[in-house]
């Protein structure tokens, strides 16, 4: 390549760079604004707000995924301001971060820059968009996903402690955000990773693993020790109480063949075309079973799997398409290191198909907000809600609580929220509005980051745990003097949490026009 050439690829590079971080960022920041689903929409909102008040998870809200965000968001919070522009400009952010790793990593494995630009666009699309705000499923996915990267590069690249570090980093901070799908990924690659590196004599490599394993978990005890957060309750709510939800899903977990395939088809072909150009590959060619694009595709496979398995283990908000994209790219990549005929146009075939899938999922996800279950709202009808309060500016308030007039809920929160100004002693409010505790400036005490009585949050009475839970929300009220449990009558939330966790002895009911009001009587508390 000449001088002039090389010039000219070098600036065309850094206008792609800048293209994808601008798009990345701003689809993101466009869809994050469309409507609101309370519970998951602000997950991240009050509880980063409380860390900013010296509020920590595990100590003082209980918590059954990981606190990686929490505290992200928290740094963001702390730079601009609590507001909701802050709490998007973090999954914006992050979005335009995995876009440019998606970018960097096609790159290296051979994709031509202006392919790996369109693969790189289609993930973006479909990546943090669908949900738009801060969210703990995500995190903990997009970090394995990067974490998987790291191996593809490790694989493929010579600074190989490098990218087995970072995997190993990746790995770590996808499990403080959410314990799976990184517990699944790492069961099912470290065999074959290890298959791999005594293969390449590589030992030195797992040593080097090791101690960097090591050294991260020493500095995550130090960080906990730092924070005065009790190894043992982190134990209970991380590690222990949480299997509890898994092994019941495990239980009632429905995975057919046909379902599989019909749920998950754009993400499945490609991986069989991929597979099937892989074994005419070794049939004529002496087979070697530890080459970077077997080992790759072997690690590809496991993931997809592993993720569609955790996508459908979890009932949770439907995310997995982004994996799309990423297996058209190596589809794409393995069509260009094959010697079929017509390869030009194959490739192209190829691409022109993701376009179009990816308009189909982008009007699913993004246009009709299916994520949040907002696929039925007319958005036309969305208010600002800055009507509610000057730190949501930006947010169009629109729910499926008041979807046909949602100035009517905007009038409830505001009466709400004056309400609450006038209280004067701490009391503790239980609700999926994780925003008041900003808005009001008050430590509003809620006992754990989230509200459900299903046991997704917190412990049900035939958790093991369940006696933690009740000594931890028990402690809470008595270390804070709180006499008073308010829920939103609105919500029509179970207070189920108080006859369970509360002596019948110890509490008076009463309700008004806003709330339902528990007086507890903390001399009773045992």
């Amino acid at each position: 390549m000449s001088p002039i050439s090389r010039e000219n690829s070098k600036i065309l590079n850094y206008i792609l760079i800048l293209f994808i971080i601008f798009f990345s960022f701003t689809i993101n920041w466009n869809y994050s604004k469309f409507g609101l689903f309370p519970i998951d929409t602000f997950l991240h909102y009050d509880s980063s707000y409380r860390i900013l008040q010296g509020e920590y998870p595990v100590k003082d809200y209980w918590i059954v995924s990981g606190f990686f965000v929490d505290f992200v968001q928290a740094f963001f919070f702390k730079i601009f301001d609590v507001n909701w522009k802050a709490y998007i400009f973090h999954s914006s952010i992050f979005n335009v971060l995995i876009s440019l790793f998606t970018f960097f990593t096609l790159k290296k494995l051979g994709v031509e820059k202006l392919y790996a630009f369109i693969f790189t666009l289609s993930f973006a699309t479909l990546a943090y968009p669908v949900s738009g705000t801060p969210f703990v499923d995500m995190h903990a996915t997009y970090l394995c996903l990067m974490a998987t990267y790291c191996i593809f590069l490790a694989v493929k690249q010579s600074r190989k402690y490098f990218f087995w570090i970072l995997t190993l980093i990746f790995f770590f901070i996808s499990f403080l955000s959410k314990q799976v799908p990184a517990s699944y990924l790492m069961i099912l690659y470290l065999p074959i990773v290890l298959l791999y590196l005594i293969n390449t004599r590589s030992i030195k490599t797992v040593k080097v693993a090791a101690v960097a394993s090591l050294s991260l978990l020493i500095l995550f005890y130090l960080f906990l020790r730092f924070l005065k957060i009790d190894l043992n309750l982190f134990f209970i709510q991380y590690v222990f109480s949480p299997q509890g939800v898994g092994s019941e899903r495990f239980t009632n977990l429905n995975f057919s063949a046909t379902s599989l395939f019909n749920h998950y088809k754009f993400i499945l072909i490609p991986i069989i075309l991929i597979f099937l150009l892989e074994l005419n590959h070794l049939k004529k060619k002496r087979i070697n079973l530890f080459s970077t694009e077997t080992i790759n595709l072997v690690i590809l496979i496991l993931m997809c799997f592993g993720m569609i398995f955790h996508q459908s283990l979890t009932k949770n908000q439907i995310y997995i398409y982004f994996l799309v994209p990423v297996c058209f790219s190596f589809l794409f990549i393995r069509i260009e290191k094959s010697d079929i005929s017509l390869k030009k146009y194959i490739k192209l075939f190829v691409v022109f198909s993701l376009i179009i899938i990816t308009f189909k999922y982008h009007m699913r996800f993004n246009e009709n907000r299916k994520f949040h279950e907002l696929n039925d709202i007319n958005f036309s009808k969305a208010i600002e809600s800055v009507k509610l309060d000057k730190s949501l500016k930006g947010l169009l308030w629109i729910s499926l609580l008041y979807k046909e007039n949602p100035n009517d809920e905007i009038i409830i929160l505001k009466e709400i929220i004056s309400e609450l100004d006038k209280k004067k002693k701490p009391i503790m409010l239980i609700t999926h509005y994780s925003f008041l505790d900003s808005i009001t400036s008050k430590k509003l005490n809620s006992p754990s980051r989230t509200h459900t009585m299903n046991g997704a949050s917190i412990p049900t009475k035939k958790d093991k745990y369940f006696e933690d839970y009740k000594n931890f929300l028990k402690e809470k009220l008595k270390k804070k003097k709180i006499d008073e449990i308010y829920f939103l009558k609105f919500e029509k939330l179970s207070t189920s949490v108080i006859s369970e966790f509360v002596n019948e002895k110890c509490y008076k009911k009463e309700q008004d026009s806003l709330f339902v009001k528990f007086k507890i009587k903390i001399d009773c508390l045992n």
